[in-house]
């Protein structure tokens, strides 16, 4: 895929996930990174967790269970990348005031799940991986 198609794909993605309201186990910062992974990979690194949680307490446990967010992502088999050298597509975490949360790269900034939609945060103080 060329980075013009990836570019206009995590657009697309984006726009349709722009006003979609935070939800536990179908719509969190964690599927919603891996939705991103999904559409640009076809490899679906959340398939163990699909469909077992839709409360906070079960999906907590699974993040605990793997070791945290950072830790899941790495096993996944994505590689570290310094958040300087960021670039659209590349999953992001950061404290999002309630805990780490995932989200994905759009340039300068970084789209992460909020209850209303998307929440456009910076994330040079966060963590970094491309897929």
């Amino acid at each position: 895929m060329t980075t013009t198609d990836k570019a206009a794909l995590l657009a697309r993605f984006i726009e349709e996930r722009r006003r979609m309201p935070f939800a536990w186990g179908s719509n969190d910062c964690c599927l919603f990174a891996a939705d991103w992974v999904l559409t640009a990979t076809g490899r679906d690194i959340a398939a163990d967790y699909r469909g077992r949680y839709s409360t906070a307490l079960p999906a907590l446990r699974f993040v605990e269970a793997g070791g945290g967010v950072e830790a899941m992502i790495e096993r996944a088999g994505a590689a570290p990348v310094h958040p300087s050298l960021a670039r659209r597509g590349d999953v992001i975490a950061r404290d999002v005031g309630n805990g780490i949360g995932l989200g994905v790269c759009v340039g300068a900034m970084a789209a992460f799940v909020a209850e209303d939609g998307l929440r456009f945060v910076d994330f040079s103080s966060g963590s970094c991986w491309r897929f």
